[in-house]
């Protein structure tokens, strides 16, 4: 299958124009197959202006429609016999007599799907069809199905398609729920095809269609038994560009991903939490500024939370509980929306394009305030019912210390750098002439970066609060390993940073056969997993 890209639709259909107008020139009795839909519109436009302006001429052309609604009568605004006089034989020099549609009105449909393949035949056969493709894969009406069939025949139309169409009618009871339509044998009995694609909602079926094998769950993946196809598509069908936006509580982060993985645009604003709106507003005039440069087929959104059923639960720091995120942006901005816990996007990030990119299986533990996780079962988010991946909150110790999730014990309450610093802070107040104590003093908090400077500055006070700090990170990991058997655990946060100050204490501490290391994509992986939803 030879793959044309155009840059937009207006190029697109100039392009097929110019291959039909030169099927015409070569050969001006030609037999082409049409078809019908928003996609060829333009097409139909640039050959009625050619012909009128004497480049090409469809008097000896005969042609046939691939498909027709049934029942339908042909004087009907929304049957495809009225759409072709309408968009190309009233434009043009051809003899309406030669132009065949499959009648939609017939009381016989089965003689008559019969005699229009006896009149494909008696015409001597197609010579270039031109097919469009639906959503699901489908074309002409041939939808997926088990058991395609070759022949021109009646089919029932699936809802999808239904939908799709229901837009040209004023009600959707009066949308016909049956089709007239070449068949699969039929389209691959033509000696050229030209299958037109446009706009991002055909971009998912593009991608299968060109990366998958022949597939009756994707009719139009039967064109790759025929050896003269051409793909004509515009930019947004072909193009897998994809837009991530990580929330953060002071700000949000947005980058771009092209076909290869590769992040070819990052940017950070703000987050201003002061409302509901204003925050929303922030994001999706920003997303619409980058869709202005880029051709953006989706957008993954990850924010912290709990989320259920596609609402956000509860949430820190941003007025969005209660918020079904992924509808409200949905609504304001053309792309499929996916949402969601900004530790799983981290998680599928580092899955994919960091240190777990050679397994499928991982485990990534966030160490920040609290302790976040993100768990990657088959290179796939488990979200179980929307909250998977809370490890923050395994107990760890019965009737341990209070945490804010109501529970006590809970392992975000000793392996956080919150309890790091917390404990490092209630020491070097009890051991005043320590190195600990003085930089306490000098800065007037302490940190992770701190209390590693004390350490390798000879520290034993510093040495002793973080060797009971990893006591309890080793404890949570292994909990970790024993409940998912991962094929890797990976560790991220600012404190790892530290890389092997961080790293090594905990591996001496950790017998298990689990790999553990450090993110290789640190900040990045948020929004990286978030476009890669």
């Amino acid at each position: 299958m030879r793959v044309i890209v155009c840059e937009n639709y207006e190029e697109m259909s100039k392009t097929v124009a110019k291959l039909v107008a030169s099927q015409l020139t070569l050969k001006p009795d030609s037999v082409l197959g049409l078809a019908t839909g928003s996609t060829p519109v333009g097409m139909y436009n640039i050959l009625a202006d050619m012909c009128k302006n004497g480049e090409i001429s469809f008097k000896e052309v005969t042609s046939f429609n691939l498909d027709e609604y049934y029942p339908i009568s042909p004087e009907n605004d929304q049957s495809y016999r009225y759409f072709m006089n309408e968009n190309l034989f009233s434009k043009v020099d051809i003899d309406i007599e030669n132009t065949y549609v499959p009648d939609g009105a017939t009381i016989d449909p089965k003689a008559e799907c019969k005699n229009y393949e006896k009149k494909i035949a008696q015409a001597g056969g197609i010579d270039l069809q031109i097919l469009g493709i639906g959503k699901n894969g489908h074309i002409g009406f041939n939808e997926p199905d088990a058991n395609l069939n070759s022949q021109t025949h009646l089919t029932n139309l699936t809802e999808s398609t239904i939908k799709a169409n229901s837009r040209f009618f004023a009600d959707y009871d009066d949308v016909p729920k049956q089709a007239l339509t070449m068949g699969i044998g039929t389209i691959l009995r033509a000696r050229r095809i030209i299958l037109m694609a446009s706009g991002v909602s055909k971009h998912r079926v593009v991608s299968e269609l060109l990366a998958g094998g022949i597939n009756t769950d994707i009719p139009a993946s039967m064109l790759k038994l025929h050896s003269q196809v051409i793909l004509v598509c515009d930019k947004a069908a072909y193009s897998s560009e994809r837009l991530g936006v990580d929330i953060g509580g002071t700000e949000t982060k947005f980058g771009v991903l092209d076909e290869n993985n590769n992040l070819i645009y990052q940017e950070t604003i703000p987050t201003r939490n002061e409302s509901r709106e204003v925050l929303i507003d922030d994001i999706v005039n920003k997303c619409e500024e980058i869709m202005k440069e880029h051709t953006i087929t989706g957008i993954g959104v990850g924010t912290p939370g709990i989320i259920r059923n596609g609402v956000i639960m509860n949430i820190a720091n941003l007025p969005l509980s209660g918020v079904n995120l992924g509808s409200v942006l949905s609504d304001r901005l053309p792309v499929p929306i996916e949402v969601s816990n900004d530790a799983n996007c981290a998680a599928l990030g580092e899955a994919m394009c960091g240190e777990g990119k050679m397994v499928k299986n991982i485990v990534m533990a966030t160490f920040g305030t609290g302790i976040g996780g993100g768990v990657i079962v088959d290179n796939k988010i488990y979200q179980g019912r929307g909250s998977a991946g809370e490890i923050g909150h395994i107990c760890i110790e019965k009737d341990g210390r209070q945490c804010g999730c109501g529970s006590k014990g809970c392992w975000e309450k000793y392996a956080s750098v919150t309890a790091l610093i917390e404990s490092a802070t209630a020491a070097a107040k009890n051991n005043p002439d320590s190195i600990l104590a003085r930089l306490y003093e000098e800065n007037g908090k302490l940190s992770g970066r701190i209390i590693f400077r004390a350490m390798r500055e000879g520290c034993d006070v510093a040495k002793a609060v973080f060797d009971s700090y990893t006591d309890y990170v080793v404890l949570g990991l292994k909990s970790i390993a024993y409940v998912f058997d991962p094929d890797m655990i990976i560790l991220s946060g600012g404190i790892t940073n530290a890389g092997f100050e961080f790293l090594n204490p905990i591996l001496d501490k950790f017998d298990l056969d689990v790999p553990v290391t450090i993110s290789s994509l640190k900040s990045d992986a948020g929004v990286i997993g978030a476009a890669m939803m």
